[in-house]
């Protein structure tokens, strides 16, 4: 009885860890695809390209969830102001 009682413990023991070990890792990857992200958007605002207004609004929807943040992105991007636009970007 003692024996399948420390048996089940173990397992019990190894599933938890093995839990916690893949929490611990998708939230370490979605930490380094948001960062990702925000050094493309930088790119973008950086490159002497014309500022694409939707990539922009995308970016900071993936950044934030708050909608103002998200029109202010807009906003900005459709009046062309890139300075404006890279000091908001790192604020996020």
């Amino acid at each position: 009885m003692n024996k399948r009682l420390n048996q089940a413990m173990l397992v019990l023991a190894i599933v938890v860890v093995l839990t916690w070990l893949y929490m611990k890792r998708t939230s370490t990857k979605r930490i380094e695809k948001y960062e990702m992200d925000k050094s493309q958007i930088m790119q973008h605002l950086y490159s002497g390209n014309e500022i694409d207004s939707i990539l922009v609004m995308t970016a900071a929807a993936k950044l934030t969830d708050e909608d103002e943040k998200i029109q202010t992105a807009y906003d900005l991007a459709e009046s062309q102001s890139r300075e404006k636009l890279v000091d908001f970007f790192e604020s996020l």
